[in-house]
């Protein structure tokens, strides 16, 4: 089958006769790929290796480089392993991409995210940017047929973002400021509105994602090149900065920035990945009873289901997210690299193994 794998830092290559999926197991489903997301954590593994293991296996799937990318995904169930009756052949599906144990302390307190043995397909064992996969068919999310399989792939990332909302603790009538808008970003903007967020303030560098932003929830555009804006955030958060603030931004620098911007007794959730130590503000932090929550990139306690409920009844509009769609055959070029080119055009870009999706 076709297959695009990762072999290590700035390798990346289409094969067209990699390996099928192994046999299926107990529980499990083979799915045919419709769709699958460009993530910032695949461009990170590409640049710099950040997840995927290359050294020595992953100690719960026993995998290591090369393996198959791709854990945004949607698709059509094309074989059912023993004991599935929950699905059917042809289905659609949404594809929550973390495995997790279910008998470690955390799965008991149904706390999956902090699952001790959970495994991401596409990062640590084969993911689905390739023509099928193997995945547990309770991953799998029905697709209503009001909902297109392009719009279901961004399920994964607002999945993501509906995990560090609840996190801040936003709701009704809060006042949100989100900074970064990439596509987590960006997720975080449309989550934080479908949470009942009042007020939302995209803090980023302009160019196309400023306008998305506007598109997907915020009520508010910052331009963070703009010399005044942060007199402007003052002035829209009556000088008391914002009740909850996500940081996207993927530097110690967003982190800082995103602390100084919420209000005393505010919430401040890190959901960026950066990979070393930063310096926290602590007498602003102690002084001022402000709250810093992690939510890890990969978490969701279940809200995968809501992300696609939410994007099936137009309650979350991410379609202006998508700027690209391309084959699998052409996925580091028009794809990994178009990213990389082009960050500030550039939001999501899809990837097909099935060239008739793009007619």
């Amino acid at each position: 089958m076709k297959a695009l794998v990762y072999y290590g830092i700035g390798d990346i290559r289409f094969e067209p006769a990699w390996a099928e999926p192994r046999p299926l197991r107990p529980g499990e489903v083979r799915v045919t790929t419709a769709w699958c997301g460009i993530c910032g954590t695949d461009l990170e593994d590409y640049l710099h290796g950040a997840i995927i293991p290359r050294e020595k296996p992953h100690p719960v799937s026993g995998r290591m480089a090369p393996l198959v990318l791709g854990h945004e995904l949607t698709g059509r169930v094309a074989e059912l392993g023993p004991g599935v009756t929950q699905l059917h052949l042809g289905q659609r599906v949404a594809v929550e991409p973390v495995r997790v144990c279910g008998v470690c302390y955390w799965c008991l307190r149904r706390e999956f995210s902090a699952c001790e043995n959970f495994v991401t397909i596409g990062q640590m064992d084969d993911g689905g940017m390739a023509d099928a996969f193997n995945i547990p068919a309770e991953n799998c999310i029905p697709i209503p047929e009001q909902l297109s399989d392009e719009l279901a792939a961004l399920a994964e990332p607002l999945a993501v973002m509906l995990h560090a909302v609840g996190k801040g603790g936003v709701r009704l009538g809060s006042r949100v400021t989100v900074v970064g808008a990439g596509p987590i970003g960006l997720c975080g903007l449309a989550a934080a509105r479908a949470a009942g967020a009042e007020q939302v303030i995209a803090v980023t560098r302009g160019g196309r994602r400023a306008e998305v932003a506007a598109q997907v929830g915020a009520t508010h555009v910052l331009d963070s090149t703009d010399a005044d804006w942060r007199a402007q955030h003052e002035r829209l958060t009556a000088g008391r900065g914002s009740d909850v603030v996500i940081d996207c931004g993927g530097s110690p620098a967003a982190m800082q920035l995103a602390i100084s911007l919420t209000r005393r007794r505010g919430r401040c959730v890190i959901n960026s990945v950066v990979n070393r130590d930063w310096p926290v503000p602590a007498l602003d932090v102690l002084l001022n009873e402000k709250e810093i929550v992690g939510s890890v990139a990969h978490a969701y306690d279940r809200e995968f289901a809501w992300a696609v409920n939410y994007l099936s009844t137009g309650q979350v509009n991410l379609a202006p997210m998508i700027t690209g769609r391309v084959p699998l055959a052409e996925a580091v070029d028009r794809g990994f690299q178009a990213l990389l080119r082009r960050r500030e055009d550039e939001v999501k870009i899809l990837v097909t193994p099935d060239d008739r999706r793009l007619a």
